[in-house]
């Protein structure tokens, strides 16, 4: 994971301490900053409860009550949450991140996130340990990264609709390998677009077997999120399958029903997931958090290259 840079580290990412009981010296003790009557979330799931929350350099020093503690500064967080810093599973600010403009992240640190993990669908660059050079100019947040397979089966393939021979097989776990040994966290991919959409199942097995000896995950943009291809619902059974056989995380990215077609078929995915989960299988989903969606994307013959071409086509 690349880190952020001392100059703008994220106090948000430092609330992760468990809160426990508080020594009456703490209580009394001074800080630099000292955050009052909020609701604090450990970020283990449990609920909120009200306490203060003292800071002296970059870190938490106390948690509780320290209503007889003096400080630099005091925000009234009544009525408030204080909560970690909130993880983007799915992020594509990587390319903004390497410019000295935005590398900051002021943007996503205003909204709470302070881990992002980069290289979703499938996409992002091949050599992993050169982006991570790219962000040269500092890190406002964390950054974790993901090896895509659009990139590995385009480096490979270029943009061939066929199954890859065994020897290019071999090359694209060698890719994958060589993600994961950089640091990634897991394959991402995204087979409802070119050239991903040229992959069979087995080859997104092969691949994650490589991630899932890392500990890596899986993520998926799925291969259909409507009535395109194979449909919704077989497009998450995919990902439950791939995640089973290749015996790691399975996440099926911004689930959605897209389109009048596949209306109401929510439950039936959600249930999917669950009853996987229910056997001891690892899968889990992100949501898209909109009231609505633009009208659906072409299909697969027409998602490979530049936006003019598609357009043509």
């Amino acid at each position: 994971m690349a880190s952020p840079s001392p100059r703008s580290k994220p106090l948000w990412l430092l609330l992760g301490l468990l809160l426990g009981p508080l020594s009456t010296v703490a209580a009394q003790e001074a800080y630099d900053l000292v955050i009052r009557g909020g609701r604090l979330l450990d970020g283990s799931g449990n609920p909120w409860v009200l306490a203060d929350l003292g800071v002296r350099g970059t870190r938490i020093a106390a948690v509780g009550d320290l209503s007889a503690a003096s400080a630099r500064r005091v925000l009234e967080a009544r009525g408030l949450y204080v909560a970690p810093g909130f993880i983007d599973v799915h992020s594509h600010a990587a390319e903004g991140l390497a410019t000295p403009e935005l590398s900051g992240a002021q943007p996503i640190l205003a909204q709470g996130i302070t881990t992002l993990f980069v290289n979703p669908d499938g996409g992002g660059p091949v050599d992993l340990a050169a982006q991570k050079t790219g962000f040269r100019h500092g890190l406002g947040v964390n950054v974790a990264l993901l090896v895509g397979h659009n990139s590995v089966r385009r480096a490979v393939l270029g943009m061939a609709d066929r199954a890859p021979a065994p020897a290019e097989l071999e090359r694209m776990k060698q890719l994958v390998r060589a993600g994961m040994d950089a640091g990634a966290f897991g394959l991402s991919s995204g087979p409802f677009s070119a050239p991903g959409a040229y992959s069979k199942t087995e080859e997104l097995v092969e691949l994650a077997r490589v991630a899932g000896q890392f500990g890596g995950a899986y993520t998926s943009h799925v291969r259909d999120e409507a009535d395109y291809t194979i449909g919704v619902v077989a497009a998450v059974d995919e990902v439950i399958r791939i995640a089973r056989e290749a015996r790691l995380r399975g996440v099926v990215t911004h689930i959605k029903a897209l389109g009048p077609h596949v209306w109401g078929y929510s439950m039936a995915l959600v249930r999917r997931i669950e009853r996987a989960r229910a056997e001891g299988w690892r899968c889990s989903r992100t949501n898209t958090p909109t009231r609505r969606r633009p009208p659906g994307w072409c299909r697969s013959w027409c998602r490979g290259g530049p936006k003019s071409a598609g357009a043509t086509r």
